[in-house]
């Protein structure tokens, strides 16, 4: 995978610029006040998201996923803290480990409610796991950072056996768009498998091709299902 800055967007990997958040510490505040229950109405699974992208074989792929995904709040579940720094009262930097994907989550809290969180006993420590939802910014080889961010609760490193990824839980769960077409076509898990053919269809007839591919088949798919669905009323 070639590093190609359009979106692996270089950000600072030391918390000793911290002095350079402090100085924009209320337009955090502001930005993270405007993420509201309301606002993460249409949170995404960020679990999948990070399994998607360190998945994804090309860097075309990758680009897709990533452009999807910039600028949408993510929820996170098990992560696993490697990093924590509370050396400024007013912010907490944050380097944890997703499970499924093995890559890195970069936050900075520094909403209150989350502080508190993070520093209720038992405090939060390495070797910890937390739950956030944090809008994806950039990806900066395998570590996605994420701002703003709020912490939902202190979590378990691993799921219960059983299902607990949403699209074990729902298959019809979304998890890759493409919007290099003319119309933005979504897939759902069940579908994934039209993946397979994404470099074959791409250099045949290039990405409107690719989109008229995924979106034939997706209405195709979504027919069947519907037959199937109205012919077991039946029974």
């Amino acid at each position: 995978m070639r590093n190609d800055t359009k979106f692996f967007v270089s950000t600072p990997s030391s918390f000793a610029k911290l002095s350079l958040m402090k100085t924009n510490l209320a337009t955090w505040i502001i930005m993270i006040a405007g993420c509201s229950i309301g606002s993460f109405a249409d949170t995404r699974n960020g679990n999948d998201f990070a399994l998607y992208f360190s998945e994804a074989k090309t860097y075309e792929e990758k680009k897709d996923l990533f452009e999807d995904a910039r600028g949408n709040p993510h929820y996170f579940r098990y992560l696993l803290v490697m990093e924590y720094d509370d050396s400024d009262e007013r912010a907490i930097h944050i380097i944890a480990k997703e499970p499924a994907s093995l890559m890195n989550v970069d936050i900075v809290v520094t909403k209150r409610n989350s502080l508190a969180k993070l520093k209720e006993e038992p405090r939060t420590q390495q070797g910890n796991a937390i739950a956030i939802t944090g809008v994806v910014k950039s990806i900066k080889e395998n570590t996605i950072v994420c701002s703003p961010v709020i912490v939902r609760h202190k979590d378990r490193l691993t799921p219960k056996p059983g299902k607990e990824m949403f699209y074990e839980i729902d298959a019809s769960g979304t998890f890759y768009s493409y919007t290099g077409g003319k119309r933005p076509v979504s897939l759902t898990f069940q579908d994934r498998d039209l993946l397979d053919r994404r470099d074959e269809i791409m250099g045949k007839y290039g990405k409107e091709g690719w989109a008229e591919f995924l979106e034939k088949e997706v209405a195709k798919r979504k027919a069947e299902r519907e037959k199937e669905y109205k012919e077991q009323q039946k029974k």
